[in-house]
């Protein structure tokens, strides 16, 4: 099984009942512990609830689980020297970073989709 499988497999045994995945992507979130930064790649989703992150790095499973109605802004930061860029959302007051994107297509599909879901406007900077 790829690794997108199972991930997306991962992500779907932690769904409420009658909770969809809308769409996912890629991407790299940067986990705060004490004082330094740990990078997990992963796979963010947009459900018909929340969102959802789910990583298996170094074989441990990790998830972060975003309530819609706990986003009070998001962002999508682009990286003029190619197509990668960020989706910040400010959750409960804290920036939530996700970084390393697909492709501009993809994730400005992404991006439609968790507005609609979670009923915000993504700027773009």
């Amino acid at each position: 099984m790829k690794t997108d499988e199972k991930e997306l497999r991962a992500i779907s045994l932690t769904l409420e009942a009658g909770e969809h995945i809308r769409s996912c992507i890629r991407c790299t979130y940067d986990l705060q512990q004490s004082s330094e930064k740990i990078p997990l790649c992963g796979m963010l989703a947009v459900t018909s609830q929340r969102i959802i992150f789910y990583s298996c790095t170094m074989g441990i499973p990790w998830v972060k689980f975003i309530n819609y109605h706990h986003i009070s802004q998001a962002k999508m930061e682009k990286d003029l020297s190619d197509t990668k860029g960020s989706i910040l959302l400010i959750n409960q007051g804290v920036n939530e970073v996700f970084c390393h994107l697909p492709n501009e297509d993809r994730i400005e599909r992404f991006v439609a989709v968790l507005e609609q879901e979670a009923g915000i406007s993504c700027e773009n900077k």
